[in-house]
């Protein structure tokens, strides 16, 4: 069997099979945002990501100050997806001949300023050469009090959203269509805007997580990270199509490129956005979206018309284009 055939979560799946520990201190292993263990001084939190040119970035839009900064972003995001603290990122690095020493520079310059901004410390890691492009994996760890994991959410619920969703994905498609590096800081103009949230996302951690049952980062897109809590929870879910969050930078742009922005927001992922469930309305400034039901998984759009919720979005191995 092809990995095509099953794709990246069915690979996970599998490997999770193989991999089940019956460890005392294991909270939560394969299949979460973050591994979990219990710690005398606070849960241990532990997370790894891995980034791949021309999978993740392409060097000849993304600046290696940008690359640096949304490489530990996403680290970091994966720790709050898990109520956490982030504290000590560990990094490793293979790197292919063209690179230079200022390259390097600049990529620990992003690294460092998101790093200072989120108190995490750099401890270490490895190089090596590579003749296959440029890659780059982080393990971060972090502290929770309380571990959230996706399997919590029940019936009752309300599906929350921490922010807008979609200007990532079309920051992607003018960064393609363009083709070239654009300095994402000022004059912030709606497009400029969506491009920075593709290129240097800042993930935002809930102040209140008490009474949050479930929450995952969105990283491959709503539909398919809502799916990844159903299945966890093994429970349903409605969605209202007119309540998802989007900004009105996203659709000055998508109204210019004839492109409908739910679409982005439903399907597009890297937003780095936090999407949880709770039986109580917290006051974190989330939108809430829909709730949990006991099996069906619907979307309801903006003339009560509904359709089954399909767990569409970004999947490795897969053709899963917008």
């Amino acid at each position: 069997m092809q990995l095509s055939e099953i794709g990246e979560f069915g690979l996970i799946k599998k490997i999770r099979d193989t991999c089940r520990s019956s460890a005392k201190d294991l909270i939560t292993g394969i299949g979460d945002d973050a591994a979990a263990v219990k710690n005398s001084s606070g849960d241990l939190l532990i997370t790894s990501d891995m980034m791949i040119e021309k999978t993740h970035f392409d060097l000849s839009y993304t600046t290696f100050k940008q690359l640096g900064y949304k490489f530990l972003a996403i680290n970091i995001s994966d720790i709050f997806a898990m109520g956490g603290t982030p504290e000590y990122f560990v990094i490793s690095l293979g790197l292919p001949d063209k690179i230079m020493l200022r390259d390097i520079e600049e990529l620990y310059a992003g690294i460092n300023a998101i790093a200072k901004k989120f108190n995490v410390k750099i401890i270490g890691g490895d190089t090596c050469s590579s003749k296959q492009g440029f890659i780059l994996n982080g393990t971060l760890t972090g502290r929770a009090k309380k571990i959230i994991p996706r399997s919590g959410a029940q019936k009752g619920d309300g599906i929350y959203v921490k922010g807008s969703l979609g200007d990532s994905a079309m920051g992607l498609y003018l960064l393609k269509k363009y083709g070239k590096k654009v300095h994402t800081f000022s004059p912030l103009t709606p497009r400029l805007k969506v491009i920075r949230d593709h290129l240097m996302p800042t993930p935002v951690p809930l102040a209140y997580t008490k009474g949050v049952t479930s929450m995952i980062d969105i990283s491959d897109g709503l539909l398919i990270d809502v799916s990844h809590i159903c299945d966890e929870s093994r429970v349903g879910a409605v969605i209202y199509e007119n309540l998802i969050p989007v900004s009105r930078a996203l659709r000055e742009v998508t109204d210019r490129a004839g492109i409908d922005p739910l679409i982005l927001a439903m399907r597009g992922g890297e937003d780095y956005r936090l999407l949880f469930t709770s039986r109580h309305r917290l006051r974190t400034g989330a939108v809430r979206i829909g709730e949990i039901i006991h099996k069906e998984r619907i979307i309801v759009d903006s003339k009560g018309r509904k359709r089954a919720l399909k767990p569409e979005g970004y999947e490795h191995f897969k053709d899963c284009s917008w």
